[in-house]
């Protein structure tokens, strides 16, 4: 199994992330703490210290982000605890196939987490991540993860559909009529079925 850590998000929702999603929402100031286990306590990103600087490479990058190895003694990791390294696109295609063939979402999250981070205009890793956090429960992420796609390919309206329907999850109904508006605007039908559903005319 892959270290998942707590985060607590900007609007105080609450969630479970993988290690290299963490190292994004540490950079982009999407999350406000996340608890660290082997401090035992919540760290937060504005105020306390995130040990290491911004790695480029993969690996130097998760040890940084989560924080998870206790190496007590200072030893280097173990190869086999390292991700292989393969391309963004590769790191799709596992993640895609382990999301669709197995019940191992935190595989899937896992892998789309480093196709992004080796390739952050992976619009296609963000939307399959977002559904892989779904399954997992933590719908914040996947809006997360949405709102971040629709930042790349605004001119798509099933993003703004798919993110309204996590947002409706989450208990946000006003921000999720938005996006459904939104979406129907842009012609997307199931927006404006969904909306004559809930008995608003579009």
């Amino acid at each position: 199994m892959y270290p998942f850590i707590e985060v607590r998000y900007r609007n105080d929702a609450r969630g479970w992330v993988d290690d290299v999603t963490l190292g994004e929402l540490i950079e982009s100031k999407r999350i406000k703490s996340f608890y660290r286990p082997s401090e035992r306590r919540w760290v937060n990103i504005y105020l306390d210290r995130i040990r290491g600087t911004a790695e480029t490479n993969v690996e130097g990058f998760l040890r940084r982000a989560s924080d998870q190895q206790e190496r007590g003694t200072g030893e280097q990791e173990n190869e086999q605890t390292l991700p292989p390294r393969m391309s963004a696109q590769e790191w799709f295609d596992k993640g895609f196939v382990t999301l669709h063939t197995s019940d191992d979402c935190e595989g899937a999250v896992r892998a789309f987490a480093l196709s992004v981070r080796l390739n952050p205009g992976q619009a296609r890793a963000y939307v399959s991540r977002a559904l892989a956090y779904e399954r997992l429960g933590n719908v914040q992420q996947a809006v997360e993860d949405y709102s971040k796609v629709i930042t790349l390919t605004p001119d798509d309206p099933k993003l703004y559909y798919l993110r309204g329907l996590a947002l409706r999850r989450a208990g946000m109904g006003d921000e999720a009529i938005e996006d459904f508006k939104r979406a129907a605007d842009m012609r997307y039908r199931p927006a404006f079925t969904f909306l004559k559903s809930i008995g608003i005319n579009f």
